[in-house]
């Protein structure tokens, strides 16, 4: 580039300096995209696992639909696992989008509890039948589209 003429130089600048911004902004977007595991799919987990801070309600609400769960069909049940291990490694707790995705089939809470069989709340509450079961519902209601690439 040649800057030794004044309104070029000033634009050229100015292009220049707007082209090296907005590489800057996608290169620190991708490397903190990329501190999330690259086997989820962006998605960060968290906490440690296990029962940690389930209130005795949500335990309840999982019982139940533990239940239920043995009910569904094995062709949703390989629908549901093939899903939610594209959408997040199968990980119930997982927590993707800056926290807008939520757990193992990466509902947004709005879909969570608008949809049918939801227990309300927040999907990484609870556990991977729970959320299979509300997964399976929500799909038979309005089609595989609330997961355009897994479902």
């Amino acid at each position: 580039m040649n800057f030794s003429h004044p309104v070029a130089s000033t634009r050229s600048k100015f292009v220049f300096l707007a082209f090296f911004a907005a590489l800057a902004l996608a290169v620190a977007f991708v490397l903190t995209s990329a501190s999330a595991p690259a086997s989820s799919g962006g998605v960060e987990t968290e906490g440690t696992g296990g029962g940690s801070g389930k209130s005795s309600k949500t335990s309840r609400v999982d019982s139940r639909y533990k239940r239920m769960w043995s009910n569904v069909k094995p062709r949703h049940k390989r629908w549901a696992r093939k899903t939610a291990v594209c959408e997040s490694g199968k990980d119930p707790r997982a927590i993707g989008g800056g926290g807008i995705y939520r757990g193992a089939f990466q509902f947004l809470r709005s879909t969570w509890r608008a949809a049918p069989r939801s227990p309300g709340g927040d999907p990484v509450r609870f556990r991977y039948k729970t959320q299979a079961f509300v997964a399976i519902a929500l799909k038979k209601r309005d089609g595989a589209h609330h997961w355009p690439v897994c479902g």
